[in-house]
């Protein structure tokens, strides 16, 4: 499970609108003076991402709660979005070169166009497929509330002397 801290923004019937706080590491970083993602990060400043999840643990407004994702969903995202097109674009090369073996004309420039088509057929499958995926396994795509983190109370230490 992939956990992420995140802010109760509203409460809306089961719901709660939560908006996590995007982290990365520069922070602690060495070298962020001289690292491109750093300075990307300070030109385009990324907007905290919200997100509407069921309130199973009766989260109120301004609680800070620890969201889950399943790490299941980055993989086959991943192949779907990376693997599969690659593999496509890989087989329809290989279909046209072993097609266009016996041609004398531009057989390079045909074999390239068609690892190009298959680039983007696998594109479009992948996103078919995703969206298939995501319209029959809906609760395997949210995050869940995984628990409340409870704010700390200030103490005020007396001295008996």
């Amino acid at each position: 499970m992939i956990e992420q801290t995140a802010t109760v923004l509203r409460v809306e019937d089961n719901n709660v609108l939560v908006e996590v706080r995007r982290q990365s590491a520069c922070g602690s970083c060495s070298a962020k003076a001289g690292c491109g993602k750093s300075l990307l990060d300070n030109v385009f400043k990324i907007e905290p991402l919200r997100v509407s999840i069921l309130n199973t643990l009766g989260a109120r407004e301004n609680d800070d709660v620890i969201i889950g994702l399943n790490e299941a969903i980055f993989i086959q995202a991943s192949f779907y979005l990376y693997i599969f097109p690659l593999l496509s674009m890989l087989f329809f090369s290989i279909i046209a070169n072993a097609w266009l073996a016996d041609s004398n004309s531009a057989t390079e420039l045909f074999v390239i166009l068609a690892g190009i088509a298959g680039l983007y057929f696998g594109g479009f499958l992948s996103r078919v497929t995703l969206k298939r995926k995501q319209v029959s396994q809906n609760k395997f795509f949210e995050p869940i509330l995984i628990k409340v983190v409870p704010k700390s109370i200030p103490v005020n230490l007396i001295n008996n002397i």
